[in-house]
């Protein structure tokens, strides 16, 4: 008989994995947070697995939600999101041993008057000590301070911030100011993941006061993603020279960012292999500058996945992108004929995959030409089917989707206790 003790933890771990029930929903904006089902009953019944069982249900865990389930007459039964909010905090609160487990928490609210459940939050995070992973949807408005100064004391790896509430679609929730999250960063030396969606979309970003101190670099930052708001070039700046070691960058620019992307950009030009510059802009009738466009005129060897439209950049800035691989780009017919060229060229050997649409934004609602396949598409199509390259035209409002709303693809549907 091989006993539990004896198997390696790694395949202990994939056993169950797949004894975890993994949910899907085809809506990212009704994104829920709900706890893991399917282990409890091994807690109770497999004693030698217990330990395992125990280390998996409560290492990441995932509460807000309310959930329908049906009892053991058929009946169906609303379990209260915040009850079993509640249920947790109890158990961690009384039992340290449990709240040292937790690695991963991933909260929410989704009403804005609930203030009792952000306290709750706030209160997770400093007792469950070993926390490494903590996701944020909504808070109650009162608690922002308290929120910041509960994340300052933490040891975080990745942290994730939305003022978006669960399930509720809610675009007036509040959240930490930019200002806020870049003081919170010097707090936080171990920090290699941060996304963020502050405030709602708005058609210029907002000023706000510059940080309270000078910024110190966080070498450990390499994943920066702010969605919403629309960042100055101030804080774009601010952004890229706290983080020397920076990898991955997802923003949204208006349209007097240009220099400082540019500048930036140039400094990471070492170490970025993902850029998503998300060009918005709402008032369409306005231009961009040019003076400071193209963002990139300089080799940018790392770069594998870019995501960015006209004017930030142009098909012939691609000369500098030699191991580009994923190219997601919106412009004119011209630019369209342009990578055509460069593709025959072979200046992108390394590209696998592309998508082209024609639009100068990169916001979901704008203006879009309607004739996706005419003759220019479908030459960029079949130069790309010659070299293997995966090409896309596909709806814009559907993959710019994609863009905006990301869902974890682990969520949970109904089911019975």
């Amino acid at each position: 008989m091989i006993y539990a003790s004896a198997l390696p933890p790694e395949i202990l771990d994939g056993i169950f994995k797949r004894c975890e029930r993994r949910y899907k929903y085809t809506d990212p904006g009704e994104e829920r947070f709900l706890p893991k089902s399917r282990l409890q009953p091994l807690l109770l019944v497999c004693k030698n697995w217990h330990d395992v069982a125990e280390r998996r249900l409560y290492s990441n865990v995932r509460l807000g939600s309310d959930r329908i389930v049906r009892d053991r007459s058929g009946q169906k039964l609303e379990i209260n999101g915040k009850y079993v909010c509640g249920r947790f905090y109890e158990t961690v609160q009384k039992n340290p041993r449990i709240a040292s487990i937790v690695r991963e928490l991933h909260v929410g609210s989704t009403s804005a008057a609930n203030r009792e459940e952000s306290e709750m939050h706030i209160r997770l995070i400093g007792i469950c000590k070993n926390l490494k992973d903590f996701e944020l949807k909504g808070c109650h408005a009162d608690l922002l301070d308290d929120l910041a100064a509960a994340l300052a004391k933490a040891d975080l790896i990745s942290l994730q911030l939305s003022y978006e509430r669960l399930g509720t679609g809610e675009k007036d929730g509040k959240m930490l100011s930019v200002s806020n999250v870049l003081d919170l960063l010097q707090k936080l030396p171990r920090l290699e993941t941060l996304c963020a969606s502050l405030a709602r979309l708005q058609a210029w970003p907002t000023p706000e006061a510059p940080p309270q101190a000078p910024l110190a670099p966080c070498p450990a930052l390499k994943s920066i993603t702010v969605h919403e708001p629309i960042l100055t070039a101030a804080q774009i700046s601010y952004f890229m020279d706290i983080s020397p070691g920076l990898e991955e960058l997802s923003i949204m620019v208006g349209k007097d960012c240009g220099a400082a992307l540019q500048q930036g950009l140039k400094a990471r030009a070492s170490s970025l292999r993902q850029l998503h510059a998300l060009r918005i802009d709402l008032t369409e009738n306005t231009p961009f500058p040019d003076d400071a466009y193209p963002i990139i005129r300089w080799p940018m060897i790392e770069l594998r996945e870019l995501w960015i439209a006209y004017p930030l950049l142009d098909p012939s800035a691609m000369m500098f992108l030699p191991k580009l691989e994923i190219l997601n780009f919106r412009g004119k017919h011209s630019h369209a004929e342009e990578l055509v060229q460069i593709i025959q060229l072979g200046v992108l050997p390394n590209l696998c995959e592309i998508n082209f649409d024609f639009s100068c934004t990169s916001y979901p609602w704008a203006r879009w030409e309607i004739n996706f396949e005419d003759d220019t598409i479908k030459e960029l199509r079949r130069v790309c089917e010659e070299r293997d390259i995966f090409f896309e035209n596909s709806s814009p409002y559907e993959k710019e989707l994609e863009v905006y709303y990301v869902g974890s693809g682990d969520s949970e549907a109904s089911e019975s206790p």
